[in-house]
């Protein structure tokens, strides 16, 4: 799934993927991209090749279910459309807007997508464990 995010951005796609929990990887054709797991293990994971274009962020963005299974072989099982991918794009869409918006003090660029959970703070001391 591709997607461009029009600036001006807050910063140069690589900080912005690496904000968002993505690792930087290097491989095959010497083309940078950035990998966040879903799961503890290696796979499945998200997989994003993004470039700064025309002053904003070009994000080509699928899913790794599974490693290559032949030795030399750069193919693997991927989705490239999907609610997952769709859901994760809208996170890094959201994000990214909010970080321009917040960067010119607009305060309406809340995020779509929470990244934690809300917690109440009843103003009781809890113990460690509570």
């Amino acid at each position: 799934m591709k997607t461009f995010i029009p600036g001006p951005l807050t910063d140069n796609a690589r900080n912005l993927l690496r904000r968002l929990g993505y690792g930087e990887q290097t491989k095959f054709s010497g083309q940078t991209a950035f990998i966040k797991r879903v799961s503890g293990g290696d796979f499945p994971r998200y997989h994003a090749y993004v470039e700064d274009k025309d002053g904003g962020l070009q994000v080509n963005l699928h899913i790794d279910q599974k490693a290559a299974t032949y030795e030399g072989s750069h193919a693997h099982s991927g989705e490239y459309e999907g609610s997952l991918v769709e859901q994760e794009m809208k996170y890094i869409v959201a994000w990214v807007n909010h970080w321009k918006n917040t960067e010119r003090g607009d305060s309406a660029g809340t995020p779509l997508v929470a990244t934690q959970k809300e917690k109440k703070d009843d103003g009781k001391k809890k113990s460690l464990w509570g």
